[in-house]
């Protein structure tokens, strides 16, 4: 009989181990610990973390896992939450290749859960990885011409495929066997949710911290003796049929399971804390700004080329609130030329208020093509009548154009300074070079801890 799509991937979840990952795979998974606990922090800040934090901690549930810069600790399934929700909360989180924001709730949720189990670095490491391969395989079914079936349709994907691929990575780490993998998968796939309409709003962040947390509880429940459909995948109302909207087989999932999409690929780290549709226009403005630099007050027009199907990522002309800024080409451009960075100060409701930067926003000309591609041309017009131009096809911070290590541990230190102390920070940054060598992951945890806020 042939096995189910299902029961495949649980079989390879299950007898993956840590041998199987490669050098350059470990090596991804400590640069975005450090990129991703930093976010985390940084969301804390905003009232996405600060609400979603004081939530958790209303309930009471009792547990030894770290929430970041909460200075409380609570179950492994609610710390996911928090610091997941707090991960995407700025908008600064990586971005995979094709789509989606994956490292932030995979670091969560496998931090969280090597707290609970006492798990070893290489536990960790081997859980993330199991289950970001997961997702990248189970998103296989969402490529479409037009881009992803699921944002297509204004769903949101980021509260889809990682449910059930923290759920892998939990099932991994928990050690459970193939069929209580498949279970795992299948629970995890009926918590799946999340509208691209709530862009600009805490919602939003609260998306990739609900499916973390859910694919926690999924392995969690089926430990107990929950049960699930065993073969979500596969069938007329399957996983592959529902998200690819009948377009797509559940085989798709296989192909080239076990190749690694975090080694083979990698994902963007990010310099701009706002959505990754601008940020090939923000390169090219801040190429001219560091060649030539302008007054806010010399600037005429900021013309900006970009693809057509980026456009609707950006929904925000004027927006009125940091959030909404981080959706909004106008302002995400007009930082660049006023600071000449977008890092995680210039998303203050405060900076996004700038009487210069409102000024700025009407100036920014947007001309949306259709060519092929991925590009985006900026032509900056000043009083003078000077014209500078630039055009940019990559993304800094992309695979193919990396972060320096400087760039990684920077942002770092912006996203951490309000609330860690240097030393601190310093400790963190040593635990996650060396993740592979932690005996017990808990280590991390602590040097992670603030003390208690005062009240």
């Amino acid at each position: 009989m042939t096995k189910s799509v299902t029961e495949t991937l649980a079989e390879w979840v299950v007898a993956t181990k840590y041998e199987n990952v490669p050098e350059i795979g470990v090596a991804r998974v400590r640069e975005r610990f450090i990129d991703s606990i930093g976010v985390a922090f940084a969301g804390m800040s905003v009232s996405t973390g600060q609400i979603m934090t004081r939530w958790v901690r209303e309930q009471g549930a009792r547990g030894d896992c770290t929430v970041l810069g909460a200075g409380f600790t609570t179950s492994a399934s609610y710390a996911t939450l928090a610091n997941a929700a707090a991960g995407h909360a700025l908008e600064y989180d990586d971005i995979a290749v094709g789509s989606g924001h994956y490292a932030n709730p995979m670091t969560a949720a496998t931090l969280a859960l090597g707290e609970k189990l006492g798990c070893s670095g290489r536990d960790v490491i081997l859980g993330w990885m199991v289950g970001y391969e997961i997702i990248a395989q189970t998103s296989k079914v969402t490529a479409d011409p037009r881009g992803n079936t699921l944002l297509n349709r204004g769903w949101f994907n980021q509260g889809f495929l990682p449910a059930i691929g923290v759920a892998a990575a939990a099932a991994r780490m928990m050690r459970l066997d193939v069929p209580q993998t498949r279970m795992a998968m299948g629970h995890a796939a009926s918590t799946m949710a999340g509208m691209l309409k709530n862009r600009g709003s805490d919602t939003k962040g609260f998306v990739a911290g609900n499916a973390a947390m859910h694919g926690v509880m999924a392995a969690e429940l089926v430990a107990l003796g929950f049960t699930a459909n065993d073969e979500i995948m596969d069938g007329d109302i399957g996983v592959a049929r529902l998200l690819s909207f009948e377009t797509g087989e559940a085989n798709a999932m296989l192909d080239g399971l076990g190749s690694w999409a975090m080694a083979k690929l990698g994902s963007t780290l990010r310099l701009h804390a706002c959505c990754g549709a601008s940020h090939w226009a923000q390169d090219a403005l801040q190429k001219i700004v560091r060649d030539r630099p302008t007054r806010h007050d010399e600037i005429t027009k900021i013309d900006v080329e970009i693809p057509a199907f980026l456009m609707p990522m950006m929904p925000y002309r004027s927006p009125e609130t940091g959030l909404e800024g981080k959706y909004s080409l106008e302002y995400d451009l007009a930082t660049i030329a006023l600071d000449g960075k977008a890092g995680l100060h210039q998303y203050s409701d405060a900076a996004v208020q700038r009487p210069e930067a409102r000024e700025l926003m009407k100036k920014v000309v947007v001309h949306p093509h259709n060519e092929a591609g991925i590009a985006s041309r900026v032509v900056l017009t000043l009083n003078s009548g000077e014209t500078i131009a630039e055009t940019v096809n990559r993304a800094h911070g992309n695979p193919a154009d990396p972060l320096t290590r400087e760039e990684v541990l920077g942002k770092f230190h912006e996203c951490t300074d309000a609330l860690v102390p240097l030393a601190q920070r310093e400790r963190v940054i040593a635990f996650c070079d060396r993740l592979e060598q932690v005996e017990d992951i808990r280590e991390l945890g602590k040097a992670l801890r603030i003390a208690e806020p005062a009240s």
